[in-house]
């Protein structure tokens, strides 16, 4: 990373000026993103494919590796959210039965199946109840084209494969889209109680985000609802686990709207962030945020946290160097707290180390 703190250098003795540190970051996590994209790291779905196209070009008398470069591709696309193109290449495989790895093409198969009742229903016409169990009501999927041919598939395996339990599981999620579950599952393959509550009874929360303009679609990240303007009205700001998908922050109107002030707020560029965690740092009485990254992708993770401070005018600057907190270690988890007692809160960030040997260690800290 010395080429992260020869770029730091400059900001660190220039305290005067925290948006040069601004910049300073903006440009750290644009470097980390386009070296993201290489074909190294399995975590780009993208260069994957691209990879796997690549070998299929390659002539082949083996007809089980050419189907087994297939399957690869089929689940590649299923991580893209191509499911048709899956599909495609799926059911072409299926149909070739004596393929040696045929159960995982029906597994495949089953869940691109799913996946397109989810993305013809939930995604494409998200409802108030979309994709919430009990799946019910406004939740039933309209179009189930999908649904049905996931639950022959399913049905198929769990004739051959009847201790399958995963199978067993997604045929009565299937069935329940479907508005036949409990009575249209077959007996033996039933699993009771799904539809209910066998603790306590408590009233559902409804899904207003689309009403609210608030539905964005993006990777796993972290959220946080707070009063960041002081004017008594609680805002919302997201991250995503994606160094591609930029931070968003939505002021509360306090009229039961919210306005995308994302751009606005100096957050064009922010990017990442599997959790992001609020506190007042300079007991200045605005709350300001730690953008927390690099979880999950092991060595591909080695990612900046980020330190935003709240300017009190709608805005938020990246100081994250001019307070000292840059370092690139794998983490989604820190907590705000005054761990000595001298009024101003410190932070501790547990940081992720994968287990085996040879692993890299990636100590805690506390700042």
């Amino acid at each position: 990373m010395a080429w992260a703190i020869s770029m730091i250098a400059a900001c660190r003795f220039e305290l005067q000026d925290r948006y040069s540190c601004h910049e300073e970051m903006l440009q750290i996590l644009e470097s980390l993103r386009i070296k993201s994209t290489g074909p190294e790291n399995t975590f780009n779905a993208h260069s994957k494919l691209v990879y796997i196209d690549s070998l299929l070009k390659v002539p082949y008398s083996n007809a089980d590796r050419i189907r087994h470069r297939k399957l690869r591709k089929a689940n590649i696309l299923l991580e893209l959210g191509r499911e048709e193109e899956a599909v495609d290449i799926l059911e072409h495989l299926e149909k070739e039965s004596e393929f040696f790895e045929i159960r995982q093409v029906r597994r495949s198969l089953a869940l691109a199946y799913l996946r397109q009742g989810e993305r013809s229903n939930c995604v494409d016409f998200h409802a108030a109840e979309s994709c919430i169990m009990p799946i019910q009501n406004l939740g039933v999927h309209v179009e189930q084209d999908g649904s049905r041919k996931a639950i022959m598939m399913y049905q198929k395996m769990l004739t051959e494969y009847p201790d399958d339990l995963e199978s067993r599981w997604l045929l009565n999620i299937a069935y329940m889209t479907v508005g036949e579950y409990p009575e249209g599952v077959p007996d033996q393959f039933r699993i009771p109680g799904m539809d209910s509550d066998t603790t306590h009874k408590v009233r559902p929360f409804e899904d207003i985000a689309g009403d609210l303009k608030l539905d964005t679609r993006s990777m796993a990240g972290g959220s946080i609802i707070e009063d960041f303007d002081n004017d008594g009205f609680l805002d919302i700001m997201l991250s995503s686990w994606d160094l591609e998908d930029n931070m968003q922050f939505y002021r509360n109107r306090g009229d039961g709207t919210f306005a995308d002030l994302t751009m606005n707020a100096g957050l064009k560029g922010i990017t990442g962030g599997l959790n992001i965690i609020q506190g007042d740092y300079d007991n200045d009485g605005y709350a300001d945020v730690l953008v927390l990254r690099g979880a999950w992708k092991g060595e591909h993770g080695r990612e900046p946290n980020s330190l935003l401070r709240n300017n009190g005018n709608g805005t938020f600057t990246d100081v994250t160097t001019r307070a000292g907190l840059l370092s690139f270690h794998p983490t989604q988890t820190a907590t705000w707290a005054d761990f000595n007692n001298d009024g101003w809160i410190d932070i501790f960030i547990g940081n992720e180390t994968m287990l085996g040997q040879g692993q890299p260690h990636h100590p805690c800290e506390l700042y």
